[in-house]
């Protein structure tokens, strides 16, 4: 590792993140430290440092995703016990950063969470964050402090890489997916089909129009996350009147509320390809579900922080 060294840092993964941790841990060249991680019985987060951390560059992992609050709560604790046993600097690894959909005001009246979100954990001592595929290209503005950002975009398009192109044609299921997968589509050399949605409600989905050629094609829907699975159904519908002849999915965050994977089981998805910026087990076994891992871009992502973990932009 050119940045940092074994012998300045340390790194610490959220229970849900461990294997990524660890992974990483491997990659760097960076040991990893131990820490309680539970409740109290009335649901208040607890969590202890088991490793000095004195005068350490910490790199915490962990995305905070469901449950986000209990995460996002379990994330600033570390922080603020990493400050306060004189950590010389924090670096926080949040694949998948929780409320980053409340990016703005959508109506009067309405909180600006993810804005909360970051005064949160720059309060807590947070002295950088590395992150993948934000929501909105807004979210770094949110910190005073650096934020570096990462795309997994092309590692998902790779899994793609075999079969037909010319019989292929990526979707943007949403006006704010379009940059995503125009640069899958260019990727795999693959034409753009867009979606025009509106929400008449929170997690209510409608599909107004859907703008491609799609008959005998294999369509690809790409997006950031997949939350309640509700838009990707409705333009997956839409795909298989058009005349499509297969939908697969690629999307870097499985956020996968209830009722997400009844859904896409439903549909009949043929493939779906995520990244680990959050664990996520089937139901039951799930053919089509397949897992990309993280841990080498961010691995890379945290070599450009620099040696002392610090405040300056490499």
């Amino acid at each position: 590792m050119t940045a940092m060294t074994a012998m300045t840092a340390r790194i610490l993964g959220l229970p849900a993140q461990s294997g990524l941790a660890a992974s990483l841990s491997v990659q760097l060249g960076i040991p990893l430290i131990t820490a309680t991680i539970g409740s109290f019985a009335d649901g208040e987060r607890q969590v202890r440092l088991h490793d000095d951390v004195a005068g350490q560059v910490l790199i915490l992992v962990g995305s905070t995703g469901p449950p986000v609050d209990s995460n996002l709560m379990a994330m600033a604790q570390l922080i603020d016990a990493a400050r306060r046993s004189a950590a010389r600097s924090i670096t926080a690894v949040i694949p998948y950063l929780g409320y980053s959909r409340s990016d703005h005001m959508a109506d009067p009246g309405t909180p600006l969470a993810c804005r909360l979100v970051a005064d949160l954990l720059q309060a807590a001592g947070l002295d950088r964050l590395v992150s993948v595929d934000l929501h909105s290209p807004a979210i770094p503005g949110f910190f005073t402090i650096p934020v570096t950002e990462g795309s997994a975009i092309d590692l998902l398009a790779d899994a793609f890489r075999t079969g037909r192109p010319d019989r292929r044609i990526v979707v943007a299921p949403d006006a704010g997916a379009i940059k995503r997968a125009g640069r899958f589509a260019s990727r795999l050399g693959a034409p753009l089909a867009i979606a025009l949605k509106h929400r008449p409600a929170p997690d209510v989905p409608k599909i107004l129009q859907l703008w491609g050629d799609f008959e005998g094609r294999d369509a690809i829907i790409v997006d950031d996350m997949i939350s309640t699975g509700a838009t990707i159904e409705h333009v997956a519908r839409r795909l298989h009147e058009g005349g499509a002849t297969a939908i697969d999915l690629a999307v870097v965050h499985p956020v996968m509320a209830p009722g997400a994977e009844e859904r896409l089981r439903a549909r009949g998805i043929r493939r779906i390809v995520v990244t680990d910026s959050l664990l996520y087990q089937p139901e039951t076994e799930w053919p089509a579900l397949e897992v990309a891992s993280l841990a080498p871009l961010l691995a890379d992502l945290i070599r450009l922080v620099p040696p002392d973990g610090g405040p300056a932009e490499p």
